[in-house]
């Protein structure tokens, strides 16, 4: 994830969520299983712990079911396809399939559906939705480097080369 300039330099952290951790939600006709990895999705928190406000939930829906994710409205979303084909939009216009992202601005909702037929290899339609409060700062990146500016990106390599983020250079 992108931080803001001045949490670029936090110390990463691995956190080590288990199945049975996450807040399990279902839509109104059981259509969609709802995991809440991180932030907060209609009153339900997630066990994850985010630098910023963010939402990071796993959907599986049901051939030909929807799903009307609450959202919230000063949060972008990002919508990627585990497996599985379907539809984003409250009219059903985007089609999505395994591998594709859909890229949304801000809503109040987020909708997903689930084609009525999917192939046997993926019954269902699974997705992975995050979103967060827009940082609203310049982006330079290279590699797996995300900084404000070129300069940053630079220093940020220098400083993966000699050693100073803990790895060990090859």
């Amino acid at each position: 994830m992108n931080l803001p300039r001045d949490s670029k330099a936090n110390d990463p952290r691995y956190q080590d969520i288990r199945s049975g951790e996450v807040a399990l939600l279902t839509s109104p006709d059981a259509g969609a299983l709802v995991r809440v990895i991180a932030g907060s999705v209609a009153g339900h928190d997630g066990p994850g712990s985010t630098y910023t406000p963010m939402t990071l939930v796993h959907a599986t829906i049901e051939p030909g079911a929807r799903l009307d994710l609450p959202w919230n409205v000063e949060h972008n979303a990002l919508i990627y396809v585990l497996n599985g084909s379907g539809t984003v939009g409250a009219t059903g216009a985007q089609p999505l399939r395994t591998g594709q992202t859909a890229v949304l601005g801000a809503g109040d909702f987020v909708t997903v559906t689930a084609d009525a037929r999917q192939e046997s290899r993926s019954p269902r339609l699974d997705v992975i939705v995050v979103g967060g409060q827009p940082i609203r700062e310049p982006i330079a990146w290279a590699g797996p480097f995300v900084m404000n500016t070129k300069a940053e990106v630079l220093a940020a390599y220098e400083d993966f080369q000699k050693g100073r983020f803990g790895l060990p250079v090859a």
